[in-house]
């Protein structure tokens, strides 16, 4: 059966957000006027999905300050909550606002969040039209959490500076124009999207989870027996220091007759000494 996509008139009231100029003179605060977005009217998805609408995406604020123009805040977040709603009930089989990624009951989570915003003034591109640019990153899991798959979608916005007395209106029809934009293009295109569409073929299945990163090797155990080994090696070690005053301590040491008379013994007659020079030359000892 052929897709359609139906919408409301476009210039239906809708819920955005609120845009703040910082200009100049001081701060001027705009508050959108409230109503709702279209809900699509085609053919729905055989899938019940959560929608994950996290507080990032619920607050995103863009701001951006243009030379002699002012500092521009443009906060969309708020109105997201209505647009996935909208788009909840006219694209889906069915779905629920959840908290996280999982979601045991459904067939998975869709986890939009937006990636960048641009706008531009008709002085900044010498036309007559504001012009606002909003890249929406979607992220596809499994009901246990595991992902399926991402994807991006571009949504584009414009409003002609003559239809609006001033620049606070004219972006927000533009903004408008871009969620509109992005919610058309969504619908159109979510079964079609290669990694939703192989999903959907194969029933829905869950994904194997990514592996997880090997745990680094155990450090070898200590070996109870090495302080004992080294000691007795120390022991027996006939190159081993003598004790601190200088005596030998050997048993043959503490063994030998003492002289009889309790004199001195004589010294023992050195070898052949070798003097190293700092210049190089060695002077030989007897040879």
């Amino acid at each position: 059966m052929k897709r359609s996509c139906i919408y409301p008139s476009l210039y239906a009231p809708l819920l955005l957000a609120v845009l703040t100029l910082s200009a100049c003179g001081g701060t001027q605060t705009l508050q959108v006027e409230t109503g709702r977005f279209p809900v699509p009217v085609m053919e729905k998805a055989p899938v019940r999905l959560g929608i994950h609408l996290d507080e990032e995406l619920t607050t995103f604020v863009h701001k951006e300050s243009i030379e002699k123009k002012g500092d521009f805040e443009v906060a969309i977040g708020s109105a997201q909550s209505d647009l996935f709603r909208n788009l909840g009930s006219g694209v889906f089989e069915a779905y629920e606002l959840v908290d996280s990624d999982i979601a045991g009951h459904l067939d998975g989570v869709l986890h939009p969040t937006i990636a960048e915003v641009q706008f531009s003034l008709p002085s900044q591109t010498r036309s007559d039209y504001y012009e606002i640019w909003i890249r929406y990153q979607f992220k596809l899991f499994d009901r246990e959490g595991n992902p399926v798959g991402e994807w991006t979608l571009p949504a584009y916005g414009k409003a002609n500076k003559n239809d609006h007395g001033s620049k606070s209106v004219g972006l927000e029809e533009a903004a408008l124009a871009a969620c509109r934009d992005a919610m058309a293009f969504f619908s159109i295109n979510f079964a079609r999207e290669p990694v939703v569409a192989k999903w959907l073929a194969a029933g829905k299945p869950l994904v194997p989870a990514p592996p997880q990163p090997a745990a680094p090797p155990a450090a070898p155990a200590a070996d109870p027996n090495a302080a004992t080994t080294v000691a007795a090696a120390a022991a027996v070690d006939p190159a081993a220091p003598a004790d601190a005053g200088g005596k030998d301590s050997s048993p043959a040491a503490d063994n030998a007759p003492a002289d009889e008379a309790g004199a001195e013994t004589e010294p023992k007659a050195q070898g052949p000494v070798t003097n190293i020079d700092i210049t190089g030359d060695a002077a030989g000892g007897a040879g």
